[in-house]
């Protein structure tokens, strides 16, 4: 039965996508010891085929997905890695989700995608990837609207990168005037792992995915305080209001162009900012904490 489950937990890790939690430590520095004490998960939605490893009577000396200090910055990485786990070709993978496990219908335990509105441009992180018997790897995310794909990009190569390298991928737009209501995003050492197919011992490392919209400003994936803008439209007055008090933090405004439009010091949850003069069309807005990292994002319409 433990291998049952198991060769279908795999063969499914790469095929559903199901909305479940926010999305947060895309730096892939914060990682928790499982229960078991025998690997470790990334925090967050981000989920891995380390369940497997629970499966073995003598833990292997490598799990298919660890964190590693081989980081592009900060002080971790992700690193996949194709083995061979309890009999069974694994591809190291890293998806957002979750797993639950329903021993009655295993191939319904994954569950991918978490929740996201907004319509990015484009898809980056660092990456490095070293092949065995060239075996390829896979980077991708999709964007779905009740279920239906409105944006894709993907990455598959069988090309060594023995350095962290940039990737920066444009999203191919199915849908156009709607927005996404999840994402999902997926790294895997072997392409064809899903089908237990690829060469053991390729690795792929990752660090630091970002989202960015059309004007160069990061979406805040991972909120850490939640904004309301109304009216939206606005016509005079726009009032930004956070969940949680914030001094000294520092809000961008944005045109469609990238030009930066204002820009003011908060001092409470409450912001208004005066937009009478501004011309009708899209404004995007940047919060930055008084150290300059990244707290939160959205945009609005002034008509």
């Amino acid at each position: 039965m433990s291998r049952v489950i198991l060769l279908n937990f795999l063969l499914c890790i790469s095929l559903w996508s199901t909305a479940q939690t926010s999305l947060d430590n895309l730096d892939l520095e914060n990682w928790t010891e499982s229960e078991s004490g025998r690997f470790e998960e990334p925090d967050g939605p981000w989920a891995t085929a380390n369940f497997g490893v629970d499966l073995e009577v003598f833990p292997p000396a490598t799990n298919p997905v660890e964190k590693t200090n081989d980081a592009y910055s900060g002080n971790y990485a992700a690193k996949m890695e194709s083995l061979e786990i309890f009999f069974t070709f694994t591809s190291g993978a890293l998806w957002t989700g979750g797993f639950e496990l329903n021993i009655a219908n295993p191939t319904d335990s994954p569950k991918f995608g978490v929740p996201f509105n907004g319509t990015p441009e484009r898809f980056q992180c660092y990456y490095k990837y070293l092949p065995m018997n060239g075996d390829s790897m896979d980077i991708y995310s999709t964007l779905f609207l009740q279920g239906d794909t409105v944006a894709h990009c993907q990455l598959r190569s069988s090309q060594t990168v023995d350095s962290y390298t940039f990737l920066d991928l444009e999203y191919d737009y199915k849908m156009t005037g709607v927005e996404p209501d999840s994402i999902q995003v997926v790294f895997t050492s072997s392409a064809a792992g899903f089908d237990f197919e690829g060469q053991l011992n390729s690795q792929l490392f990752v660090d630091e995915v970002k989202l960015v919209n059309s004007v160069g400003i990061i979406d805040v994936l991972s909120p850490e305080i939640q904004i309301k803008a109304y009216p939206n439209p606005a016509s005079a007055l726009i009032t930004l209001e956070f969940d949680k008090n914030l001094s000294d933090g520092h809000l961008l405004f944005f045109d469609s162009m990238g030009r930066q439009m204002h820009r003011q010091i908060t001092q409470n949850t409450r912001n208004n900012i005066d937009v009478s003069d501004w011309q009708s069309g899209t404004y995007y807005f940047l919060l930055k904490d008084k150290d300059g990292h990244d707290m939160s994002s959205g945009s609005f319409l002034v008509r």
